[in-house]
């Protein structure tokens, strides 16, 4: 069963595309092509993902994938890309979309080689694990799941790297747990058929019922809590721009400065602009949604003398 779907980047995404076509610096085009790439990479590698895990498991009806999770508790955060919970535990599972050959090394962590760079990524199960031990202590604290599997250390907690299925990586055997995202159901299924006696068994003591997994599910969802980066903070464009900063196919004429009024679509967010600060003597169109967008446009004085005269006026 799928409880939660990806959390959607199109908006990040667009938001950095407008803000790259606004700019007039190259250093700053840089930076912000840069997060677009980064940005675009990691989505689609989540994205597809998220689609064999989803291929394989959205019929069961004794497990339930969650993709995009992030949990606060005690100062600490989690953030979770996909996680498949069971009657025999969690896995939480770190998604990898890579450019360059990867290498994973003795000690877990991985080497990319990329054109005439090579860098070194840090263990990815281990940044898994931490999030697991804030997860951990956070059901603990709101889930009784009976004295029996607390006094056997908690639910089971398993840490898996998963690879987007055409990043290249130089080993030709993946240590364990690491996978690629299209075969790791698979192998997932094929590791708990050869699991030991012992290990099974350590698993059995711990496993809770379907009720409780549902309700784990729930508690998650409820307490997720996702970053919104306000990307104009962090990339701030000139606030008096230019209208073929926007539409490239018009002259800029001052007829051109009543492109935007009240009503009009904010460029970076497609929400309705609003007048601000009116009754001053530099009124500005803003946003409708500030503070989570932050554009601006000054008008003229008569601009703003016939927007009064014909708008609603929000201060």
């Amino acid at each position: 069963m799928i409880y939660k779907e990806l959390d959607s980047k199109e908006e990040s995404i667009q938001t950095l595309e407008k803000l790259f076509k606004m700019s007039q610096s190259d250093k700053q085009k840089k930076l912000i092509q840069k997060e677009i790439q980064s940005l675009k990479n990691g989505y689609e590698g989540e994205k597809q993902n998220a689609y064999y895990i989803d291929f394989y498991l959205k019929d069961s009806k004794n497990v339930i994938v969650l993709h995009d999770i992030r949990i606060e508790h005690n100062k600490e955060s989690a953030q979770i890309d996909h996680m498949i919970i069971s009657r025999l535990g969690i896995e939480l599972i770190e998604s990898k979309n890579l450019s360059g050959e990867v290498s994973i090394n003795n000690d877990n962590s991985l080497t990319i080689k990329y054109n005439n760079t090579v860098k070194t990524v840090p263990n990815p199960l281990e940044q898994s694990k931490r999030h697991a031990k804030v997860l951990k202590d956070f059901l603990e604290e709101h889930i009784d799941f009976g004295k029996r599997i607390k006094l056997l250390g908690g639910i089971k907690i398993d840490n898996v790297v998963l690879f987007h299925p055409e990043v290249t990586i130089a080993n030709e055997d993946l240590p364990e747990n690491f996978y690629r995202a299209d075969s790791y159901i698979s192998k997932r299924a094929e590791k708990i058929d050869k699991m030991s006696t012992s290990r099974l068994l350590n698993h059995v003591t711990t496993m809770i019922n379907i009720d409780q997994v549902k309700e784990l599910a729930d508690l998650l969802i409820q307490h997720h809590k996702p970053i919104l980066y306000d990307y104009t903070l962090k990339y701030k464009v000139p606030k008096t721009l230019k209208p073929e900063t926007f539409n490239e196919n018009k002259d800029n004429s001052l007829e051109d400065n009543k492109i935007l009024t009240v009503g009009s679509p904010c460029p970076f967010c497609s929400n309705p602009l609003v007048l601000r600060n009116a009754t001053k003597e530099k009124p500005f169109l803003g946003c409708s949604t500030f503070p989570k967008c932050r554009f601006t446009r000054r008008v003229t004085k008569e601009l703003s003398d016939e927007i009064l005269n014909s708008s609603k006026v929000s201060n």
